[in-house]
């Protein structure tokens, strides 16, 4: 491990001289910050700013998908906001295999609807990214609400800060990604949490069972470690009032939700208890599972390249990961955590934490104990250890409880009026600092949307109204992502996009579109080439 470089220094240097100097020369007039800072204000602009550096490090509210995680959930909220759970299988299913989605018996994503339901609202609007962007948003303004309830404006302020600069965790939040969904709805169930507490009214209960509820129909393993810490608070206090009637309407209202499952079941595989998560795991990817080792049943379908590739490095986890390797397995997700919150400039911040622990109230372990579990879950699954999207919905409390031990090193609690203005310096300090990794991080997001954006331009760039291509992808092409995407109106799209897989399985393809002029992309020349005889090199 690294030791803090001069900048770092440089810059714990400079944080606890503006904030020691603040202390005695915050006039008057910014004091009166305090005056609004309890309204909502603070939080709409926290909300404002999540979402604003969100979009300008994604690229605006048409991204691409790049994971193909991603563009299996804007298939799935295409088809419902079409008003479909699922469509025939396509012909030659193969052609059109997507990882994540069946293509046979039917074509319908694997996932839990949650997510795609959300996205909806905004492929109604023609603006795939506006629901991703606005969750970052509420996520932001709920992060300030609650750490501001439980320690103050400025630590609420220094919290919003440190989560938008975690390391990398911009990838995460400018992505389709359902943790966008699953990380704005744990925090507004910390938040219904604590308002039932304080008010016991319950309505908050029920949006706290809501919440609760829909999650689960999302990401379930992570609302499973939110559950557990809240219901354990939840159940505690009910039997201290003994007032049971609030819980049982929050039960059975949130468990409303849980009804979409067997729906889309039904919907999809014509079976309640068979999921669509269950059959394309059996499909392609049988050691898909919680557990250890690596299950040796062979898919039912032939499994294409592209999803082979793919499958070869994630089976060898799979194959490495057993219960004498779990103390290894662990080291190796910490120091990917320790990346995302202690990298560089952020490793002078470490003790803090511990310090945040100390001095944060006891209600903040509620969030700290699912942030805890959510990382304990998951050592039954193996998993790339970089992949720290699975924690995404801890990101938030780890920036709460490190602001709350910056807040008790910096600011004077017994000086009210002086503590928001001293957390908003704080703050923007952190955010300019951070300035270059904000904007290399966006780079990087726009850099790996570049070769589907050429792609996207490309396909405008063919004549014709209607048209199939045929996509033959590189030997080297990233298994993570494929230009074949299935669309949810095959007689309305004007391109419907294929897989090569050789003359007799394209022709059968093309008599089954008669009315769609084909085409034939290479990736390795960047060249199309009409079906029809007349080739047509893209730009």
């Amino acid at each position: 491990m690294s030791f803090p470089g001069r900048q770092s220094w440089v810059l714990l240097l400079l944080i606890v001289l503006v904030a020691l100097l603040a202390r005695r020369i915050v006039p008057a007039r910014l004091a009166r910050i305090a005056a609004w800072s309890d309204g909502p204000a603070l939080p709409i602009l926290a909300g404002i700013l999540a979402a604003s550096l969100t979009l300008w490090q994604w690229g605006g509210l048409h991204a691409e998908a790049v994971v193909y995680d991603e563009s299996a959930y804007l298939l799935q909220a295409e088809l419902l906001a079409a008003g479909h759970w699922a469509l025939p299988s396509p012909p030659v299913h193969e052609a059109f295999t997507q990882s994540a989605v069946l293509v046979t018996p039917v074509l319908a994503p694997k996932m839990p609807p949650g997510h795609a339901l959300a996205l909806v609202p905004g492929l109604l609007l023609h603006a795939p990214g506006l629901v991703p962007v606005i969750l970052v948003g509420l996520t932001g303004a709920l992060l300030l609400l609650l750490v501001r309830k439980v320690a103050g404006a400025g630590a609420g302020t220094i919290a919003v800060a440190l989560w938008l600069t975690q390391a990398g965790q911009a990838r995460w939040r400018a992505s389709y990604f359902s943790e966008n969904t699953t990380t704005a709805l744990c925090l507004l169930g910390w938040y219904a949490l604590l308002k039932w507490r304080a008010t016991r009214h319950s309505g908050w209960l029920i949006l706290l069972g809501i919440v609760t509820g829909w999650g689960a129909i999302t990401r379930p393993l992570t609302m499973i470690a939110f559950t557990i810490p809240v219901a354990i608070v939840v159940i505690a206090d009910t039997l201290r009032s003994r007032q049971w009637g609030p819980l049982l309407a929050a039960v059975g209202i949130g468990m409303l939700p849980l009804l979409a499952i067997p729906l889309q079941n039904s919907m999809v595989l014509g079976s309640w208890n068979a999921t669509p998560l269950g059959l394309y795991t059996r499909q392609y990817v049988p050691f898909d599972k919680m557990g250890f080792g690596l299950d040796s049943t062979a898919p039912l379908l032939k499994v294409p390249p592209f999803i082979a590739a793919s499958n070869a490095d994630f089976a060898l986890r799979h194959r490495e990961h057993q219960p004498a390797a779990l103390p290894q397995v662990l080291a190796q997700r910490l120091k990917f955590w320790w990346v995302a919150n202690f990298s560089l400039w952020r490793k002078l911040l470490a003790p803090i934490l511990i310090l945040g622990l100390i001095v944060m109230p006891v209600v903040v372990w509620v969030p700290v104990a699912s942030g805890v579990l959510l990382y304990i879950s998951y050592l039954l699954y193996a998993h790339q250890p970089y992949w720290t999207l699975y924690y995404a919905e801890a990101n938030p409390v780890w920036a709460a409880v490190l602001a709350m031990g910056v807040a008790w090193l910096l600011i004077e609690s017994r000086a009210p009026q002086r503590t928001t203005a001293l957390g908003v310096i704080i703050g923007a300090g952190l955010l300019f600092w951070a300035r270059p990794d904000l904007i290399r991080w966006r780079d990087a997001n726009q850099d790996s949307q570049r070769k589907f954006l050429v792609f996207r331009r490309m396909l405008a760039e063919i004549p014709g109204d209607r048209i199939l291509v045929f996509v033959r992808e590189r030997a080297d092409h990233d298994p993570h992502g494929s230009f074949v995407r299935n669309v949810a109106d095959p007689n309305r799209a004007r391109v419907i996009i294929a897989f090569d897989l050789g003359d007799a399985e394209t022709d059968t393809i093309r008599k089954a579109f008669p009315d769609r002029m084909a085409f034939r992309w290479d990736e390795a020349t960047n060249s199309v080439e009409s079906l029809s005889g007349n080739s047509h090199p893209t730009p």
